[in-house]
């Protein structure tokens, strides 16, 4: 019915310009622009990737449509689940699912209700089985089609333990859109499930300023500390001290601190570390593409990465409290990981 309406529009205006050719010797105003309605905004919102406002707007509109306005209750799902209101989302999605009479709005429905129960989920066994009944609903209505719901599906699956499920759909996924959006992350969960179940370091394999090669199955067994930060960051600098000393008491255990610059000026970054006689690993990527996956966006960042490759602690920023934190941490990680070692010679 909106669209019908915008293509009538669209005539009474074409009509309007006819008429001022017809008679030019008098000036037509122009018609006034029809102010657009609260749903109208809030799809104009929502493809801007403006959630906060396209919030506002949907639930105006659905207070004008007496509160059964079934377009409202999947754009407030859908947009409190970008924003990661996953409990508010939870509901909008159960709103949706009883106001959607046919197939389509129903998957649509069914598929916020299952980003949000994944999202909340973390192991609850119970959770997670509401979020696969959520996506396999959205799979029927389907009829299969939308392809990503089968990574979706796989991802609850594997948080699950359930591998071989999990995997099989990330194959079919990847079969129907071999460089879909998710095919990157669905090939590294195909080599390591476990990624769904950890936050796992990406492996990596970079170069340090000092010509050494290091990997992340390299240094599996040992502690690493990653350091990401850079030059011009001032709460870098100032951590400088304290981490030189943690390199120095560490030094003989299975520990790394590995430290990653963001800078744009590798000879003033190798100027910097000769001049404040910084010696441990440092690694400049041009490209930052380890930062990205990283992803991280703060300076400095530190994520402590245990003796299994899990990232078991991160922290932004500096202080006498990350200080503490960090030296309980890795204190902790190095005693787990040498209790976890191969005796010699296995």
């Amino acid at each position: 019915m909106v669209r019908d309406l915008r293509i009538a529009s669209f005539f009474l205006l074409a009509l309007g310009f006819s008429a001022a050719m017809a008679f030019p010797g008098v000036d037509q105003p122009d018609p006034p622009a029809a102010a657009p309605t609260p749903l109208e905004e809030a799809r104009d919102l929502m493809e801007e990737e403006n959630y906060k406002d396209a919030i506002r707007s949907f639930k105006q509109a659905d207070k004008l449509a007496g509160g059964n306005c079934l377009e409202c209750q999947l754009g407030l799902a859908r947009a409190h689940n970008k924003i990661g209101a996953y409990k508010v989302a939870l509901e909008r999605a159960e709103a949706a699912i009883r106001l959607a009479k046919d197939e389509p709005n129903l998957a649509l429905a069914y598929h916020e209700q299952g980003t949000a129960l994944f999202a909340l989920a973390g192991d609850d066994p119970k959770i997670l089985g509401q979020a696969e009944k959520a996506f396999r609903e959205v799979l029927a209505k389907t009829q299969g089609k939308i392809n990503a719901v089968r990574y979706n599906l796989a991802a609850v699956l594997l948080r699950q333990g359930r591998d071989a499920d999990g995997v099989a759909l990330l194959k079919e996924y990847l079969e129907n859109e071999p460089d879909g959006a998710y095919a990157e992350s669905a090939r590294e969960l195909i080599k390591t499930p476990l990624r769904a179940r950890k936050r796992l370091v990406p492996d990596f394999e970079l170069v340090t300023l000092s010509g050494d090669y290091l990997t992340s199955e390299d240094l599996r067994g040992k502690v690493i500390l990653l350091d990401f930060w850079a030059t011009w960051c001032a709460p870098c600098v100032a951590a400088l001290p304290d981490l030189k000393e943690l390199a120095r008491r560490k030094a003989k255990d299975p520990f790394v601190l590995l430290s990653v610059s963001a800078d744009h000026d590798e000879a003033a970054l190798r100027a910097f570390l000769n001049k404040n006689g910084v010696t441990w690993p440092q690694v400049w990527e041009k490209s930052h593409e380890f930062i990205h996956q990283c992803k991280v966006n703060r300076f400095p960042t530190y994520l402590l990465v245990d003796h299994t490759g899990e990232i078991v602690y991160s922290a932004s920023g500096w202080g006498p409290g990350i200080e503490r934190e960090l030296e309980s941490r890795i204190f902790f990680a190095i005693r787990t990981a040498k209790k976890n070692a191969k005796p010699a010679g296995d």
